[in-house]
This record gives C-alpha cells, sequence and structure tokens, in this order.
C-alpha cells in the first residue's frame, strides 16, 4: 500500500484488526524486519507497518530529511488512517522517531527496543571528530585536493554512513545531531524498554537513563544479546510482547 509524503511514495502495510499498533523499523533496514512480530500481533491488533523514507520500497527525499520530518510523517499518516491512540514500537531509528513523536503526541502505549535518540557518554569526543572532518574537507576542497577529497568522504563515518545515498548521508548526519534527553519527561504514557545487555550501538546505559527519565516506564533487560533482541533472542523476545501486549 502506499501513503505520499512531501509528493514522495511511501510503502506501508497493515494487516489483522482490532486495536492499532504502528512498528518503526531502524536505519538501514525495512518494516520487513518485523515479519515474525505481525504475525504474532495481528491475531489481536490491526498492525501497520511503514517503509521510513529513504528504506525498502519507500522514495528518498529530494535533499535530505529531519528528525521532525519523520515525525511529522507519523503524525500526518495517522490523521489520514483514522488512528486512535495507537500503539508505537520503534526500534534503534525507529525508536528516536517514537520518542520524539510520543512527548507530543497522544499515544496508548510506547514500546522501546534499543532505541536510539540519547546523549552518548562521549559527545564531545564525537562532536571533536566531526568537527576535524569538516575542517578537513573544507582544506582539501579550497586546495583542490581531489584525491585526499575523495577518500574522506569514502572512509569517514559509520558503516550506516558510508552505504548512505548522499541524500540519506545528509539526513544522517540532521537527525543524529538532534538528543532527546531533555524531552523525556514529557512523556507520559505506559512505556516498555526492551534491551540487549551487550548492545554496542546504542549502549545499556541510554536504556537506564530512558528507564529512569520516563515516569512511567519499565525496563526488561536480555542478557546475552545485543543491538536486535528480536532477531537475536527471538523466543525471549516474543514472550516479553506478548505478555506485555496480552496476546
Amino acid at each position: 500500500m502506499d501513503y505520499i509524503f512531501q509528493n514522495k511514495y511511501v510503502y506501508f502495510d497493515k494487516q489483522g484488526s482490532g486495536n492499532p499498533i504502528i512498528l518503526l523499523h531502524g536505519w538501514g533496514v525495512d518494516s520487513s524486519i518485523f515479519k515474525e512480530l505481525v504475525d504474532i500481533l495481528k491475531n489481536k491488533y490491526l498492525v501497520y507497518t511503514i517503509d521510513l523514507p529513504g528504506f525498502g520500497k519507500s522514495e528518498e527525499p529530494s535533499d535530505y530529511y529531519t528528525l521532525d520530518d519523520y515525525v511529522n510523517l507519523l503524525y500526518l499518516f495517522i490523521v489520514d488512517k483514522n488512528i486512535d491512540n495507537p500503539i508505537i514500537l520503534g526500534h534503534s531509528f525507529g525508536g528516536r522517531i517514537c520518542l520524539k513523536y510520543a512527548s507530543l503526541y497522544q499515544v496508548d502505549k510506547l514500546i522501546l527496543v534499543d532505541s536510539a535518540g540519547l546523549k552518548p557518554k562521549n559527545h564531545l569526543q564525537i562532536k571533536s571528530k566531526i568537527y576535524f572532518y569538516k575542517l578537513k574537507k573544507y582544506w582539501y576542497k579550497l586546495t583542490k585536493n581531489v584525491i585526499k577529497y575523495n577518500d574522506l568522504l569514502i572512509n569517514s563515518g559509520s558503516s550506516d554512513y558510508k552505504n548512505a545515498s548522499i541524500a540519506m548521508k545528509k539526513t544522517l548526519s540532521n537527525v543524529t545531531k538532534e538528543y532527546l534527553d531533555h524531552i523525556l519527561k514529557n512523556i507520559i504514557c505506559d512505556t516498555l524498554i526492551i534491551w540487549g545487555k551487550k548492545d554496542d550501538v546504542t549502549p545499556y546505559y541510554n536504556a537506564l537513563k530512558l528507564k529512569k527519565k520516563i515516569k512511567n516506564a519499565g525496563l526488561v533487560t536480555i542478557e546475552g544479546v545485543g543491538h536486535f533482541p528480536f532477531i537475536e533472542s527471538k523466543k525471549t523476545f516474543n514472550k516479553i510482547i506478548k505478555s506485555y501486549l496480552e496476546v
């Protein structure tokens, strides 16, 4: 199924019937990653999955998107589909979107799975690296050193950044510049946090901060698991979801 946002095609799917739940995937994947979870939830819920712009079957932005663009997409989608008071689940980047959305709009329940969006402990070190990257980029461009300029673009950044198109590189840079620590106090809905204890992408201290700062939050830790608990430990993850959502 398709939805149009800012004149771009956005793919979504819906299955089942009952109260609405929306699943938002992480960076670098698409909504198909939730196939097994959808099969579990659709017996009781009307399950919406969205390929976020720039991933899966959805189009990329013409230039770039900010986090607010993705939040606005979710808001307009919910209004357009007449979805009332949904449950929203977000993994990683999808969790970042969910956090900001839930701080602004009404949500029945919020489920955060190894969510991104909080300021890392090495924030100053990251900021310093970005500064020197921009300085080198400017200098190579100014001195017309094409070889070093291109090498810098190819070899700098995370694997997500290196694998992204130009538009999505800009999007990733914009999205990750915004930290959401200060808005956590505005989230008042019932919140379940599920986290892999060995996550090295969004480290476990983020889970503890979310638990502390969100008023009605509970944390379930999955030992020995990394950034994708719903893949790495399916049985345990599914058991947690079934219990929480009474499936």
